[in-house]
């Protein structure tokens, strides 16, 4: 997808998100696969903000998550980085169209996972900590590389706050992990068929 659109899409996120009282918001471009999304490759995450290792944070807790539902076969973090290396795609940069069909052809993957850290911070006060984290996930096809959902998330730590500071998410890697949890949820709720049991 050319950057404009995508810069678009992800712009369009924004104005809807603000509009809209419940995270995440799924945009449907197309349907996923009618065989099922069991096998899935996640791409590391595009790092928009200062905040160190960001993308690497969300990207491991979304891959373990994924895997600990038990409804998915997910590929490993180092098969997808040795595809990155050979094909001389940059980490920190999505792959065309093309390069996701040629990552697909030696994977077969049902699906890829791929997306962008638009804001995270987590800045601490003297009995809490303030934590929030904004992305945007997009799921591909993983043979034509087709973007077929996007997903926008935002979540702040204290809005799990119960009585005083209980519930309160106060660290990164918890929220993102709470946040990876919601968004898993709310695919299989809109349709996303994992691997049989």
């Amino acid at each position: 997808m050319k950057y404009w659109t995508r810069l678009s899409l992800i712009f369009f996120l924004f104005l809807l998100a603000g509009c809209a009282k419940e995270v995440p918001i799924i945009q449907k471009l197309a349907p996923l696969p009618a065989q099922g999304s069991c096998k899935i490759a996640v791409l590391p995450l595009i790092n928009k903000i200062s905040f160190p290792q960001g993308g690497a944070i969300v990207n491991k807790i979304l891959l373990s998550e994924l895997v600990a539902t038990g409804r998915f076969q997910v590929f490993p973090e180092g098969d997808i980085l040795e595809i990155y290396q050979q094909l001389l795609i940059y980490p920190l940069q999505q792959p065309n169209r093309e390069q996701l069909e040629m990552i697909g052809g030696r994977l077969t993957p049902d699906l890829f996972l791929g997306g962008t850290i638009l804001k995270m911070y987590e800045k601490k006060h003297a009995d809490y900590v303030d934590t929030e984290i904004t992305f945007v996930l997009d799921l591909y096809d993983g043979k034509s590389g087709q973007l077929l959902w996007s997903t926008y998330h935002r979540r702040l730590g204290s809005e799990y706050q119960q009585i005083m500071h209980l519930g309160r998410i106060n660290s990164i890697t918890a929220l993102a992990r709470r946040m990876s949890q919601e968004i898993i949820a709310d695919w299989l709720e809109q349709g996303m068929i994992p691997c049989p049991e």
